[in-house]
């Protein structure tokens, strides 16, 4: 599958996972999948060298 990489971290900072998505950009609020399908809503965008650590095009806080 073609597209950018995102990490999905939840709101106590732990890592969950790497999924891949089309969208070169995600801001708060739109629906992320993980790779079992479920969506979750992204609490907020870490789009800074430190959120691309690791050749993320960003970290990604979800509600999971």
């Amino acid at each position: 599958m073609s597209g950018f990489q995102y990490r999905l971290i939840d709101t106590a900072g732990s890592e969950l996972e790497i999924v891949r998505d089309a969208r070169p950009e995600l801001t708060d609020g739109d629906l992320i999948a993980m790779s079992d399908g479920r969506e979750f809503e992204i609490v907020e965008v870490y789009d800074d060298e430190h959120g691309r650590e690791g050749g993320v095009a960003a970290t990604l806080v979800i509600d999971a």
